[in-house]
């Protein structure tokens, strides 16, 4: 979520100044605080962004558990969602809500600093009284003047001669040095992260830096006593973020920066604390996402990891029993594996609701992007019936075409009061089925690979239930209970990211298996 990503953004900002404020905005290295403002603002946006892989291997025992179709009606089993028009539909919530007006008012914010450089463009046509290129001359009437905007340096023409010489030397150094792209990154920043206070002080930050290396080199060939008054006579609010003032408010610091003695260069060494303050940051706010890796050594078996497609061979299913070996010459069209998968419920169908207070159906979307992430990275073609909150009704969450399999994943509940049966995993088909021998046989396989699993049950048999994604389905179709979320124990369980990608794995274990059957 974008808005999580600006938190970090601004967790990151907040440090970093922090080091800025308290070791380094007093000394007088100029040009290498300039580089630590800009280099750690674009840090900043990097290091939330980065994700490190954490790949870990797990090698699975070559001989396989018989597939055995077995039936268990124990427990409970959820039933349909009958949408009888009662229930509202409730799409939006407060973190839309949160993300929208985020998103208005960085609109805005964007808009009025286009407006600003506009603003300043006009002022320029209609009171410059002479222009050499580079130096523009404004009248008294200008309120742009003294300053520079990007490679233009505005003047007063009222000026005396000495006065205006020195004000086009300290601009010059602006222009020289490219002080206006600072200000423009450092703005464009502003408006992205305008919630967050640290980013103000940041952008002070950086003007006050562009002033101190402006008053350094222009102190050179100007007496520093004339240059300070200069400046106090010139000193005018600051009302424009886009522009180089010569001399605005508050100027106490750089009175005091422009008589103090340069620092020792021993100094330098209180960079190296951003050394550390880097690699906190870097342990906090970089992601991690757990990759499992299965290897299986089986006699006969491709390792499916390897596999950089699963293809099946196009028949109708409900036209017989027959095998096609897939190292013989193909006597049919090849066409690719899909797999459709569906995450339950959603939008107004909120379903269960977890004993720590998670919602069935946001469990559901994130256990079926875990599994279509692990998909794509093995070359599996997966297809999601949803893939933010929606609500959609049973019969569009069905395949509209011929598919490969059709998986819908759940996590199961009980209701209040009432004892867990069991709470762990459990795989239904349903017997209303036409299909029910390839639901049985793909339900099967799936089944043996997650007994595989360790620190979860998973129910030793298929269980029957008349839901109409399954008794409807022309594809062979079912559905997966991840989990009993009303179970403390299993809810622990699933919450851990790299227990769902395994979860993931050996559900697509099991379904390149059937599709390699040739069904």
């Amino acid at each position: 979520m974008i808005l999580i990503y600006l938190l970090k953004v601004s967790a990151c900002t907040a440090i970093f100044f922090a080091v800025y404020q308290f070791l380094l905005s007093k000394l007088t290295f100029f040009n290498l605080n300039r580089a630590y403002l800009l280099v750690m603002l674009v840090l900043c946006f990097a290091i939330p962004a980065v994700t490190i892989q954490h790949r870990t291997e797990v090698v699975v025992s070559a001989k396989e558990m018989p597939t055995k179709i077995g039936y268990s009606n124990e427990g409970f089993t959820e039933k349909d969602f009958v949408d009888d028009g009662t229930t509202p539909i409730t799409t939006i919530k407060f973190n839309q809500i949160l993300e929208y007006g985020y998103y208005t008012i960085l609109a805005l914010l964007i808009f009025r600093m286009l407006l600003m450089m506009g603003r300043i463009k006009f002022q320029l046509r209609k009171h410059a009284v002479d222009s050499d290129g580079v130096v523009i001359l404004v009248d008294e009437r200008s309120v742009i003047k003294n300053c520079s905007f990007f490679n233009k340096i505005i003047v007063d023409s009222a000026l005396p001669l000495v006065e205006k010489n020195l004000v086009i030397k300290h601009e010059s150094i602006h222009v020289k040095q490219l002080h206006a792209l600072d200000k423009m990154l450092v703005n464009i920043v502003t408006a992205v992260l305008w919630f967050n206070p640290v980013v103000y002080f940041w952008r002070n930050a950086i003007d006050h830096n562009h002033e101190f290396l402006a008053d350094r080199e222009t102190s050179k060939v100007a007496d520093k006593k004339t240059y300070a008054s200069l400046l106090l006579n010139l000193t005018m609010p600051s009302a424009n973020f886009a522009t180089n003032s010569f001399s605005k408010l508050p100027l106490k610091n750089r009175i005091m920066m422009l008589y103090k003695e340069p620092n020792a260069k021993l100094k330098k060494l209180s960079y190296l604390a951003i050394v550390p303050i880097l690699l906190i940051c870097c342990l906090a706010f970089v992601n991690r996402k757990e990759v499992t890796i299965q290897k299986t050594v089986s006699d006969g078996e491709i390792n499916s990891d390897v596999r950089k497609r699963t293809n099946i061979y196009a028949m109708n299913y409900l036209a017989g029993k027959i095998a096609v070996n897939p190292d013989a010459k193909p006597a049919f069209k090849e066409i690719e594996a899909v797999l459709v998968v569906d995450a339950g419920h959603g939008g107004k169908d909120a379903a269960a609701t977890a004993v720590n207070g998670q919602r069935e159906k946001d469990l559901n979307l994130r256990a079926v992007k875990i599994l279509q992430e692990e998909a794509t990275r093995r070359g599996i073609k997966v297809m999601l019936t949803r893939n933010s909150d929606q609500y959609m009704a049973l019969r569009d969450r069905l395949p509209k075409q011929q598919v490969t399999a059709f998986i819908s994943i759940h996590h199961n509940s009980m209701p209040t009061n009432t004892p867990t049966s069991f709470g762990g995993i459990e795989v239904y088909v349903s017997k209303l089925n036409n299909n029910i021998k390839m639901a049985e046989e793909l339900g099967g396989v799936i089944l043996n690979k997650l007994r595989l699993l360790k620190g979860i049950a998973v129910r030793d048999s298929l269980k029957d239930a008349s839901l109409l994604v399954l008794r409807e389905s022309k594809s062979p179709a079912v559905l997966i209970e991840l989990g009993n979320i009303s179970d403390e124990k299993s809810l622990n369980f699933i919450n851990e990211q790299k227990n769902i990608r395994r979860i993931c794995n050996l559900i697509l274990d099991g379904f390149v298996k059937f599709s390699e059957r040739g069904c």
